[in-house]
């Protein structure tokens, strides 16, 4: 995907609430800036939450002060609007994913304390992976709440936008749309379990492939095992439905690995040479020293020899300064040295100057 940038007005629960936002795609990231109205007010707890915590399937967000007015600018990984998307045939797997995920959305944000009516619940401004299929949704942190009205309407609007793929069955469609007429507004568990009845393998998915998602960052380790020694938001990841099989050399011999277990390795992204590059072990150690690195970057005098180890403990992501000479960062934020910090899903990955996007 090249260089997009769209612009135009947002609107929350049928209202106008900024002039401008702007939408483009640099350096696989996805950014949205949003230029707020001098009528908004933010959020602060909502903020404050966002600051520590990150749920799946929302785009970060960070408070832009500028002498132009008050601006909240959106990343994430990158995707195409689901309006685009949706200008293309859609499976009936895929259809059950996308209402999947708009259910799991409406969860964990309750969950959370969050309310669903600060999400953009608009096709426009729903954004969608085509490798992954993750969907990522627009959480605008005011004061001032609504209702669920815009939400049934949007998922009213997907059903009518979809284009089912030619000579398959698209009978599920109907099906689905009279069951959402019977129910009394927006009912996320009755909906899930219409559509575990259909497919269970989508809901199965969404919901048993959990990271913790706290974003906490110290500096002192006694502060940092604290915090994750203790209960993490868990939160879900699609798979792109991939299965090869592959054997990894381990310590203690050759293990060949079932296709579950490779759908679940996260993959690091380069960005200059576009490799894909599965994370087999638990201790994944990058640099340029061949021999010593389970990845070696060439081409690239920046990197150090040992540089950096990736970490996995279950299904979570760390990663580990190894005293680099140029350091490592996560989302251009220098991470202290010898120092395990969690990465997610989307986070961008720089090892002096070469940049990894992780996939988990």
């Amino acid at each position: 995907m090249g260089h997009i940038e769209n612009t135009g007005t947002l609107y929350l629960e049928g209202r106008i609430i900024m002039a401008k936002y702007k939408s483009k795609i640099k350096d696989c990231q996805l950014i949205v800036k949003v230029k707020l109205s001098s009528k908004e007010k933010i959020d602060e707890r909502a903020m404050d939450f966002f600051a520590y915590r990150r749920i799946r399937g929302l785009l970060r967000a960070k408070i832009r002060n500028r002498l132009g007015g008050t601006s909240i600018e959106y990343s994430g990984p990158k995707g195409i609007s689901l309006y685009e998307r949706l200008k293309e045939p859609v499976e009936r797997h895929d259809f059950y994913f996308i209402m999947e995920q708009i259910v799991d959305m409406f969860q964990k944000l309750r969950k959370n304390g969050l309310s669903p009516s600060h999400i953009i619940w608009d096709i426009q401004h729903v954004y969608i992976n085509d490798i992954t299929r993750e969907m990522q949704f627009i959480y605008m942190p005011f004061e001032k709440t609504g209702n669920q009205t815009s939400l049934v309407g949007f998922v009213d609007r997907v059903i009518h936008s979809v284009v089912p793929v030619p000579d398959e069955d698209s009978r599920y469609i109907t099906r689905f749309l009279y069951f959402l007429e019977g129910l009394d507004g927006f009912d996320a568990e009755q909906i899930e379990r219409f559509i575990r009845k259909e497919d269970k393998e989508v809901v199965d998915t969404i919901k048993t492939r959990h990271t913790g998602q706290s974003g906490f960052m110290t500096d002192k380790p006694r502060d940092y095992y604290a915090h994750y020694n203790g209960d993490e938001e868990a939160t879900t990841i699609l798979g792109d439905g991939e299965a090869t099989t592959l054997l990894v050399e381990e310590e203690e011999g050759t293990v060949l690995l079932n296709e579950d277990q490779q759908e679940n390795q996260p993959i690091l992204y380069r960005v200059s040479t576009e490799e894909k590059i599965r994370i087999q072990k638990s201790v994944f150690r990058i640099g340029t020293k061949r021999g010593d690195a389970d990845y070696s970057v060439d081409n690239n005098q920046a990197v150090s020899r040992n540089h950096a180890e990736v970490i996995r403990r279950e299904e979570r992501c760390f990663i580990r300064d190894l005293d680099s000479m140029n350091k490592t960062y996560i989302n251009g934020r220098m991470i202290p040295p010898r120092l395990e910090t969690e990465i997610y899903d989307g986070d961008s990955l720089k090892l002096a100057d070469e940049e990894f996007i992780l996939y988990l």
